[in-house]
């Protein structure tokens, strides 16, 4: 048996998690065997309420870094481009100082944890992760890092990144973040996100209704689904819904997600601009749902409204997977997912007038909102698959594992591990 860490440290329940308990599903549980690091409770609370195997989990949580705190974050915003010199040396000192009172502290939790296990492998399931490295060479076993978006170009962060083993990008758009950091090609691996098909399926019976959110059934319905931050787009939606709504006065408009523990105020912007739009009868915040495909199924439209390049996108993925059409931010990921025209529509970023066009075509040409969800149901099915996700990192692992040389003692090693497990299951 092969035991791996996966380190998962997020601000929040997202498509990080949602995607470590799909690969942990799927996992050769013959083979490899997990234990798992997180940094909230609620993460806790989605694997525990998810994984088919019972698997070691604990909850870790970093201290707040000190370049995030109120009182860093003022000095900041004064110095600004007055003097630029002070501000890059109070960011320097703010990052050395996270170092010492944070990652530190961190590792060394990660450590005592993770002692008393015969781990093998790392997985820092957030890219590269200065605790998760650090860990790697006190615990001496490779460190393999899922990176899920940009990395911080800084000449230290250029230096320690080498010491990754290897790099797992979700997008083209990731690879070539991490090669513009120096890292060579043949030690990155593009692997999408992985999407349960047997979790997001829409022939099963729905499980909600529209009552229950206050929606009448002949009401058309588009969504926007994800953590409430502001590059996330919800501002861009909301100003795109007052467009859609004048059109299509029977419409509603939901916005799906909850914010992180420090984000309120940004929720009640949103609020707020809705009142302002004079459509705050006609929006519907349903707050944080881990009953994603459910809430799929009650909406006409989804929407991805990015206004910085997304890594990845995995809720364009899920919608397509429930046979929604998207119209989503042309900036990332999404360019290697959509066909515009096709399989979805794509639109500039943060341009609301052609965001609400879009939904207005979509919600009233029934036709070719069908033919749209279709042909992107057929993509998922192909290219997005558990199985062949968890298959293509699984062979990452053995390929930081076992040299080239040692592919058959490999192979023999994986078939007395399974021989093994298959025997435990018949006693």
């Amino acid at each position: 048996m092969i035991d791996i860490l996966f380190v998962e440290n997020s601000i929040g329940l997202s498509g990080s998690t949602m995607s470590l308990c799909t690969l942990l599903n799927y996992l050769d549980s013959g083979v490899f065997g997990a234990h798992t690091v997180l940094s909230r409770p609620e993460q806790e609370t989605y694997l525990l309420g998810r994984l088919r195997r019972p698997e070691p989990i604990t909850v870790i949580t970093p201290r707040r870094s000190l370049k995030q705190s109120a009182a860093v974050q003022r000095m900041l915003d004064r110095l600004g481009g007055r003097r630029p010199r002070l501000h890059r040396t109070v960011l320097r000192l703010a990052s050395l100082l996270d170092v010492l009172v944070v990652t530190i502290p961190y590792a060394w939790r990660l450590y005592r944890w993770a002692k008393k296990r015969k781990i093998k492998l790392i997985h820092q399931n957030n890219g590269f992760d200065l605790g998760s490295l650090l860990l790697s060479h006190i615990l001496r076993v490779p460190l393999v890092a899922y990176q899920r978006g940009e990395e911080w170009n800084s000449p230290a962060v250029r230096w320690l990144a080498r010491g990754v083993r290897h790099y797992i990008a979700n997008s083209a758009t990731t690879l070539a973040s991490l090669t513009s950091l120096g890292i060579r090609s043949q030690r990155v691996s593009l692997i999408y996100p992985p999407l349960d098909l047997g979790e997001f399926d829409n022939r099963r019976p729905p499980v909600l209704s529209r009552s229950g959110f206050g929606l009448d059934t002949s009401a058309l319905c588009f969504a926007i689904v994800g953590i409430l931050v502001p590059w996330k787009g919800q501002i861009v939606f909301l100003k795109a819904a007052r467009r859609v709504l004048d059109r299509v006065p029977n419409a509603r408009a939901v916005i799906v997600g909850g914010a992180p523990h420090d984000g309120k105020s940004y929720v009640d912007e949103l609020k707020s601009l809705a009142c302002d739009l004079g459509i705050a009868d006609r929006v519907i915040f349903t707050g944080f749902r881990a009953d994603v495909p459910e809430i799929l199924k009650l909406v006409d439209v989804v929407v991805h409204a990015s206004i910085s390049p997304e890594p990845f996108g995995r809720v364009i993925v899920e919608a397509m997977a429930m046979r929604r059409p998207v119209v989503a931010s042309r900036a990332g990921g999404p360019l290697e997912i959509i066909e515009d025209n096709r399989n979805g529509f794509l639109v500039p970023p943060g341009d609301h007038e052609a965001l609400a066009s879009r939904i207005i075509e979509l919600l009233e040409d029934r036709a070719l909102s069908a033919r749209i969800a279709e042909a992107a149901y057929r993509d998922v099915e192909s290219r997005f698959s558990a199985e062949k996700h968890a298959r293509e990192v699984q062979q990452v692992y053995e390929t930081v594992l076992y040299p080239k040389s040692d592919a058959i003692a490999m192979e023999r090693r994986a078939d007395r591990a399974r021989r093994a497990a298959a025997m435990r299951k018949e006693m």
